[in-house]
């Protein structure tokens, strides 16, 4: 399975454009008669073939997901698989987290700091769409470039490890979606999704979601690159409010705010 270009885009973008290592952009300006040289490389952590460097113990679907590559120059991925000893999967894991931060926090020195904004050209959602099938949120999942969450604080071990589970399923497939073209494969997900909201559905507990529309601005770009924001909300049917399309709770409700990141509101 190849580097899909959602990945691909996702990995530039979140470097900033720059080595994770040696944190020097990866492209070359170009010349009157020719465009820029790019010599950056988009390097896996846990190797393709279980032969080579820092090979095995991953799933294949999961090889050429955003989570298992960064973006390094040409020098730097030759030196990290010569090097296994020393780049070992745990080290790569923390240099990427932290490069990523870095791009954060300061950005471009000409461009300015990274940020996400809202898109003006899309209506920001108030409310979640309560999600009981596992199309509707599969088809979200496959629009989005990013996904945050909220759960309820102090649950019981077994509830707890159910939504963490699902969660972890979600931002899986938010890795791997755009690779699964075949109508097999996207309605096996859909299934899959939707085994999980039938096992919180019976444990009590309420699935929410919409997708935020926003603009990754700043950095070495000329433009706002579009970056949509999957929010995946689990609470129980207690603390679930019902609430109409302006996020306004309809009467006899009372609005529960359990993790205190957001709005519990339903439609």
């Amino acid at each position: 399975m190849a580097i899909s270009e959602r990945t691909r885009k996702i990995i530039w973008i979140e470097a900033g454009g720059r080595c994770a290592i040696c944190k020097e952009q990866v492209m070359t300006p170009g010349t009157e008669s020719d465009d820029p040289s790019i010599f950056g490389e988009e390097a896996h952590i846990v190797g393709r073939s279980k032969s080579g460097p820092r090979g095995g113990g991953l799933d294949e679907e999961l090889i050429d997901s955003h989570a298992n590559l960064l973006l390094l120059c040409s020098k730097d991925h030759k030196r990290i698989d010569d090097q296994t000893s020393h780049f070992t999967v745990e080290r790569l894991r923390s240099i990427k987290a932290q490069h990523a931060a870095w791009v954060r926090s300061t950005g471009d020195k000409e461009g300015g700091q990274l940020r996400l904004v809202p898109d003006p050209t899309f209506p920001q959602p108030r409310v979640l769409q309560v999600i009981t099938r596992g199309n509707p949120l599969w088809n979200m999942i496959k629009e989005s470039m990013a996904f945050e969450y909220a759960l309820p604080d102090h649950l019981p071990d077994g509830d707890e490890d159910a939504i963490v589970e699902f969660l972890d399923l979600l931002r899986d497939y938010l890795d791997i979606a755009s690779e699964l073209d075949s109508v097999r494969d996207n309605r096996d997900a859909e299934k899959t999704i939707q085994g999980y909201i039938s096992q919180l559905s019976e444990r009590g507990f309420i699935v929410g979601a919409y997708v935020r529309h926003l603009l990754l601005s700043g950095g070495a770009r000329q433009e706002a690159t579009p970056w949509p924001m999957l929010r995946v909300e689990v609470q129980h049917y207690s603390g679930a409010v019902i609430a109409d399309s302006t996020g306004k709770p309809y009467p006899g409700t009372v609005e529960s705010d359990n993790d205190g990141s957001a709005d519990h509101s339903r439609p």
